[in-house]
């Protein structure tokens, strides 16, 4: 009776993984609006208050102290299909839709000229999933409901020598929390199929961990800028994720007496997590009056995330569950026209391969290649800036070619998005 308290741990660190719900992976690129207006390429430029996120050597360019506070709107949902021979074909099931709203907040001091502070606080991964008619969707003995919520405060210092060139580094303090729940099934010794026999909602957090970021940014002439920067692998531990047992009545009353006289009693389990690095180097051009041109190509390190390894208080569950993820190439691009002195109108494109392999898509997450078309508007007027964007998503449907872990195969769809905003005021 406790192997579903396997399978809803495994999901769980699935879920604590980086990477977006609207981003390939599990991560949440909306760390700026005028980023995101221009596709999320700001690598290079990195000149607002939000590099501390995209590349931390920017924020020499900045004077005094600014303040940059923002939110994300995120509205998605997924549909699927089944086939034989589980859950079998005309089974159809979606999620409701869902509302994220990530944040970000960071503020900037210069020193003295090219000597420069700040931090920032971030939603760097999410994921939230919550299917329709939880009592009867056919994946309720996988994940029915999931709610992930991650924070990054990120620190950071950047010198300048020169015009020409500058670096930054900052501390990530990653903490993590989640709540799933799933239902826990048995076969009905009368012969009529699975019958729920009980729930299992499952909770924890990775406490705090930690890892670093920097960057560099050069100028070769006034027309380009250089950028690149470099996240590192951070191992996330969760020690304490606590597992609550509520057992249901099956309809089947001797089923239900041999369901109590097994029923799992909660407990804790542990493992630990690579999380992938990220490493992203672009370019910027100014020489067109009136424009700024950005691409950016940025390297997810997914291979370090092959396997979830569990340990459980009762030994006999420990297990290794595989995931072998691939390491992905995404690319951003974005422009941005000064229409007046104080306005910028801004469009952007990016393209976001899955690193999930089709065997691990599940009810928690089917992940897909992803296009994003973006638009924004930027304002600024003395020391206010006002900048907003929206985002659509295309994704195409995937099959899981019958190889799916949790022997649930099908057809996942899915839909998101986005609008933001950005507030920003220099003192």
């Amino acid at each position: 009776m406790r192997r579903p308290a396997l399978k809803l741990l495994s999901t769980l660190l699935v879920a604590a993984l980086p990477s977006t719900s609207v981003a390939a992976g599990f991560s949440i690129f909306e760390a700026g609006a005028r980023a995101l207006g221009m596709g999320g390429a700001l690598v290079a430029q990195a000149d607002d208050p939000s590099a501390i996120f995209f590349n931390p050597a920017g924020i020499t360019q900045l004077d005094r102290t600014n303040v940059y506070l923002g939110v994300s709107l995120i509205f998605a949902g997924t549909k699927f299909a089944g086939v034989d021979p589980s859950p079998g074909f005309g089974v159809e099931d979606e999620t409701k839709t869902m509302l994220f709203t990530p944040i970000n907040a960071y503020i900037t001091h210069t020193i003295r000229p090219g000597l420069a502070v700040g931090i920032g606080v971030f939603n760097p991964y999410g994921l939230g999933q919550d299917w329709e008619n939880a009592s009867t969707f056919s994946g309720r003995h996988i994940a029915n409901e999931v709610d992930l919520k991650t924070f990054n405060i990120n620190p950071t210092v950047a010198w300048s020598p020169s015009r020409y060139f500058s670096v930054g580094a900052g501390l990530q303090l990653l903490y993590a929390q989640v709540k799933l729940h799933q239902f826990i099934q048995r076969w009905d010794p009368n012969g009529s199929g699975l019958l729920d026999v009980g729930t299992l909602e499952l909770t924890g957090d990775n406490g705090l961990d930690f890892g670093f970021n920097i960057g560099v940014r050069v100028v070769p002439d006034e027309r380009f800028v250089i950028g690149a920067t470099f996240r590192n692998q951070v191992t996330a531990e969760v020690d304490d994720g606590e597992a609550d047992f509520t057992q249901v009545s099956s309809g089947n009353a001797a089923l239900d007496a041999a369901v109590a006289a097994q029923f799992p009693a909660d407990q804790q389990a542990r493992t630990k997590v690579k999380l992938p690095w990220l490493a992203s180097i672009a370019g910027a051009y100014t020489g067109l009056e009136r424009w700024v041109f950005e691409v950016d190509f940025n390297i997810t390190g997914w291979e370090e995330f092959e396997q979830l390894a569990f340990s459980f208080e009762d030994p006999t569950l420990d297990t290794v569950r595989p995931q072998d993820y691939e390491t992905k190439l995404s690319i951003r691009s974005g422009a941005g026209y000064d229409l007046t002195e104080d306005i910028q109108v801004r469009g952007g494109y990016y393209y976001d391969p899955t690193p999930q392999p089709e065997k691990a898509m599940s009810p928690l997450l089917a992940d897909q290649d992803r296009h994003g078309i973006t638009a924004g508007l930027g304002y600024a007027r003395s020391s206010w800036t006002v900048d907003v964007f929206g985002l659509y998503i295309f994704t195409d449907e995937r099959d899981n070619e019958g190889t799916s872990l949790d022997n649930f195969d099908g057809t996942y769809a899915t839909f998101a998005n986005l609008v933001g905003i950005n507030i920003g005021y220099r003192f």
